[in-house]
């Protein structure tokens, strides 16, 4: 079942929107669950009670609460969630960028866009669905989820996964492990750390920031092509 939600305080866009969602899911023969939200705070609670979605479309020019703030918290408590914003004011999209959203969509585009950012959506979730890594020693073996992990760096001759709860160590370097990630969802952003791009939430200068409140430097001559690289994969998603 794919979970979508919806935050807009415009009831009445609730009903549009409602409907052509019914009409993409009813085509593809998919079962899906649409939840609307009209304040924040709701939104807010939902998550903190475990009521998670798979892509969230937020309007960016609610005045209960900073749009932005709430989407960083999306990040935080889902961050393999995907984000789209819907707004009139495509100025933001750039902001929109430093969350890594999967796009924007112009509220008065929508009828237009919709279809395409539900099957761009839809082909993300596929190829992701199932992706793991094999850990696989003399003495143990673990399948451990792409999505889980947050990041990677080297430490001696091993590779250290730092995982959303908790950190494994395997003796195999850092370039091998990379290798074998069968993805483009991971970059270096130094020689020693390599970073899953689906839990960024920000780039400041030589900063990034990771949805667990992480903050990694980016070494020098890796900052512009991260930075190109995240920009291109927000362009990229819808």
């Amino acid at each position: 079942m794919v979970r979508i939600a919806l935050m807009d305080d415009d009831v009445e866009f609730h009903a549009m929107f409602s409907k052509y969602i019914r009409h993409f899911f009813h085509k593809k023969n998919t079962l899906h669950e649409l939840r609307l939200y009209n304040s924040p705070e709701t939104l807010r609670y939902d998550l903190k009670e475990g009521r998670k979605s798979d892509i969230y479309f937020l309007a960016i020019e609610m005045p209960q609460m900073n749009d932005f703030e709430l989407a960083k918290l999306i990040r935080l408590e889902v961050p393999y969630s995907m984000l789209v914003f819907l707004t009139s004011h495509l100025e933001y999209a750039a902001e929109g960028y430093e969350l890594q959203t999967f796009g924007y969509i112009p509220k008065n585009l929508l009828d237009e866009k919709i279809d395409a950012a539900l099957e761009c959506f839809l082909a993300e979730m596929n190829k992701l669905a199932g992706k793991v890594y094999l850990m696989d020693t003399s003495s143990w073996f673990e399948r451990v989820e792409y999505d889980d992990i947050m990041y990677m760096y080297k430490d001696k001759k091993n590779t250290v996964f730092v995982l959303s709860d908790r950190q494994i160590s395997i003796r195999k370097p850092l370039r091998e492990v990379f290798d074998e990630l069968d993805t483009d969802c991971f970059m270096y952003i130094d020689r020693e750390y390599v970073v899953n791009m689906k839990h960024i939430i920000r780039i400041v200068d030589k900063e990034l920031a990771l949805g667990n409140g992480t903050t990694l430097h980016i070494g020098r001559i890796y900052v512009k092509k991260v930075k190109k690289t995240i920009l291109q994969l927000g362009k990229d998603g819808i």
